[in-house]
């Protein structure tokens, strides 16, 4: 071969490796583009969702009874807050005991110092008797995990925890959704897509609004659709 070809030869293997390997580049810096920007996003979102689970609009005050992991019980009148450096949820226990100036006087109950929480529910009315019109008060219970307590919202088929105590209404959040259950004897888990889709099986109502991620309506369609197949079977 010439060396005028040669030459050609060398500096076409040159540029055609050189073009490749911006290629790579541009593809890996795209790529890192893009991941950086979904876990941005991501962060905002996380960001978001806690400056909004401390509001108060959603979130509101009450009195728990704590139990904590010692057998005592402390009476807190708090919201349930997240800690933004922790991650983890806690109630604002406020030990009048102490002066305003004592730095124990404010104190963070986190769930892994308790067993569980609970509040009350107000008294129920009892329209059957004639003469005690009213029911011992009801209570709500949080079971303490790592991270936060797990309140049930929901009961059906399908039961769902939040981590905040708010009964499904017009208050609840459908954000703080934090578990799933399958039947009371069921494992908590995760409340994901992947979960939710061995949870409702071939229930076309409840796939199609997993498919929008729409997964709290997704619940509540798999538990109607399973009550009216039970009031079905229990006519016949």
């Amino acid at each position: 071969m010439k060396p005028f070809c040669k030459y050609l030869l060398i500096l076409f293997i040159v540029l055609a490796g050189k073009i490749s390997s911006a290629q790579n580049m541009a593809a890996v810096n795209t790529m890192l583009s893009r991941q950086s920007m979904q876990m941005n996003m991501q962060m905002q979102m996380n960001m978001m969702n806690m400056m909004m689970l401390n509001r108060a609009d959603f979130n509101f005050k009450h009195t728990f009874f704590a139990t904590m992991k010692d057998g005592s019980r402390k009476e807190i009148n708090s919201r349930i807050l997240t800690d933004e450096t922790t991650h983890k949820t806690y109630l604002l226990y406020v030990d009048k005991s102490l002066p305003k100036s004592d730095s124990n006087r404010n104190q963070k109950i986190y769930p892994d110092q308790t067993v569980s929480i609970e509040r009350g529910l107000g008294v129920i009315s009892n329209p059957r008797s004639a003469f005690q019109n009213t029911e011992p008060e009801k209570f709500f219970k949080g079971i303490a995990k790592d991270s936060c307590w797990m309140f049930k919202v929901v009961s059906g088929d399908i039961n769902v925890y939040s981590f905040l105590s708010e009964e499904t209404g017009q208050y609840f959040y459908e954000g703080t959704i934090v578990g799933i259950q399958l039947h009371d004897d069921g494992p908590i888990v995760k409340c994901t897509e992947e979960n939710l889709k061995q949870m409702v099986g071939n229930d076309i109502d409840a796939l199609e609004n997993i498919q929008r991620k729409n997964y709290f309506k997704a619940i509540k369609k798999y538990n109607r659709n399973r009550r009216k197949e039970a009031e079905k079977a229990a006519a016949k």
